[in-house]
């Protein structure tokens, strides 16, 4: 293209129904781009060391960016007109990043047209994966998220939202607004600061023969979500006796109650928990380590019965359904079903939960 001539070329894509949608675009030399503001991120990849955005969108280039333009292998830039219906790829992140947004969380945009969905607090991500994958299905529209039911402290990074392409029509983003209605896709709901009461059942325990390591463990557990344990009380295996003890600890207004021992159905456990009066939701859920789990109410109040197995195993289904009741929850037995998809943890030599694939199904 002598004497700086440019060329605008017409970039079609049809959208259901047959209707082609045309944006303009201006191709321009390197060499003649001086005082032209760039439509798009410019990104550089250092292999092994960094890969980002070197020259924003809306940047006038200089004399001096003719260099890095070149370094970065340009030949051209592209100068993008919008015809009327059409998005920028930066606005569109924004758009759709916000619109999935709600409580505890906030928006950013880092560069390379993405938009970043952010926790503000320390608490439990909620991600409804059906609207998610409705909107990912419309087409151009690309989100990426966490797994629903991750903890998540400030600052950390929930999702991540874009654009196919320099521009979006307008439709796509109102099909995706539609899909969310008036609830968020992406929140986060905070830690409650619990106040918990323990029963420690076993008569091994009880007589002292056995020390008794449910108590330390369980107020490590809490305090990762800033918990706390308010009473803690060794019984007998009793029933009438552990249940004596339940009722007690749910008149001190406790937030919540872990019960814990043999779990087994030849174990008296369970049916000092129902012998309490607790209303129970579940005994048995489909995930190892912690099969034998049982979930039961009190009120609002949760009584969770916690198998002895957890002593013996780094983690277990305590770990996926406690962060769950800290942020308030109260789960179903269909809420429980679903943690058979992923909840076979692997018993790996080292841990890494909870950047792991345990319980992540649900």
């Amino acid at each position: 293209m002598p004497g700086g001539e440019t060329r605008i070329t017409a970039v079609g894509r049809e959208l259901e129904g047959g209707q082609d949608v045309r944006m303009k675009l201006r191709e321009v030399r390197i060499e003649d781009t001086v005082g032209l503001p760039l439509a798009y991120d410019l990104t550089e990849i250092v292999p092994g060391e960094r890969k980002g955005a070197v020259l924003r969108r809306g940047h006038r280039i200089s004399a001096e960016d003719i260099p890095t333009l070149q370094r970065i292998g340009k030949s051209v830039v592209y100068v993008l007109e919008l015809e009327k219906g059409e998005v920028h790829e930066d606005d569109a992140a924004l758009r759709l990043a916000t619109m999935l947004s709600g409580p505890g969380v906030a928006v950013e945009m880092p560069g390379e047209a993405w938009a970043d969905i952010r926790a503000t607090l320390k608490g439990l991500l909620k991600v409804d994966a059906w609207r998610l994958r409705a909107i990912n299905a419309i087409g151009d529209l690309l989100v990426a998220t966490r797994h629903t039911n991750s903890n998540v402290a400030p600052g950390g990074l929930v999702a991540k939202a874009k654009v196919r392409g320099l521009i979006v029509e307008e439709a796509r983003l109102t099909r995706a607004a539609s899909i969310v209605g008036e609830n968020p896709v992406i929140e986060v709901i905070p830690f409650r600061p619990v106040r918990a009461g323990v029963v420690v059942t076993g008569r091994e325990v009880y007589e002292g023969r056995v020390q008794d390591a449910f108590t330390s463990l369980l107020a490590t557990r809490l305090a990762e979500y800033d918990g706390t344990i308010a009473d803690s009380v060794v019984v007998p295996d009793e029933a009438d006796e552990i249940a004596r003890v339940i009722l007690g600890m749910v008149a001190r207004k406790v937030d919540m109650i872990l019960v814990t021992g043999g779990m087994s159905p030849d174990d008296c456990t369970p049916r000092a928990i129902e012998l309490s009066g607790a209303r129970v939701v579940f005994y048995g859920t489909p995930v190892s380590p912690g099969a034998m789990t049982l979930l039961a109410y009190h009120g609002a109040t949760p009584v969770l019965g916690v198998p002895a197995g957890i002593l013996a195993r780094p983690r277990a289904f305590l770990d996926l359904i406690l962060p769950r009741l800290l942020a308030g929850e109260s789960l179903s037995p269909t809420d429980i079903a679903e943690y058979g998809h992923g909840g076979l943890c692997l018993g790996c030599k080292t841990c890494s939960f909870p950047l792991c694939p345990f319980g992540r199904g649900a």
